[in-house]
């Protein structure tokens, strides 16, 4: 994905962040899923995490695939609850475009971060399964 389309979709939705205000609409099956995945976030459960996702789902932060498969996606989720057991996730904005759901949600590692910080998601989905990921997130995220 070009930089020039990841940077317009995170203008959009830095403007549609103005009211201060969380704002989605679970308008589809897809969108479900995603809110789902968020809760699963929040209940610490690796196993509802990767429910929706296909066998060879592949994950891309800033275009590097950063995971191969559901298995694998399932450990580096169980991993990340183990190394940050008080993560939590709310959902900002949520749209479903075709085959796509792009989600913008705030991530809280622990209670020291008041901010959060903003990760947006671009889930490709084939035949009712989350196939791609690509993630855009702070650099330094996890380096806190």
């Amino acid at each position: 994905m070009s930089k020039i389309k990841l940077l317009s979709i995170l203008f959009v939705f830095s403007l549609l962040n103005c009211t201060n205000k969380a704002t989605y609409e679970i308008a589809g099956k897809k969108s479900k899923v995603i809110v789902s995945m968020i809760a699963a976030v929040n209940e610490k459960n690796a196993e509802k995490y990767v429910a929706e996702f296909a066998e060879n789902v592949k994950v891309f932060v800033e275009s590097e695939i950063k995971v191969n498969g559901r298995e694998s996606l399932k450990a580096n989720r169980a991993n990340h609850f183990k190394n940050h057991p008080n993560v939590t996730s709310e959902i900002q904005h949520l749209v479903e475009i075709d085959d796509k759901v792009i989600l913008h949600d705030k991530v809280w590692l622990d209670e020291s971060d008041k901010a959060g910080q903003n990760i947006v998601e671009i889930f490709t989905f084939k035949n009712d399964k989350v196939i791609r990921v690509d993630v855009i997130q702070p650099k330094d995220l996890f380096k806190k």
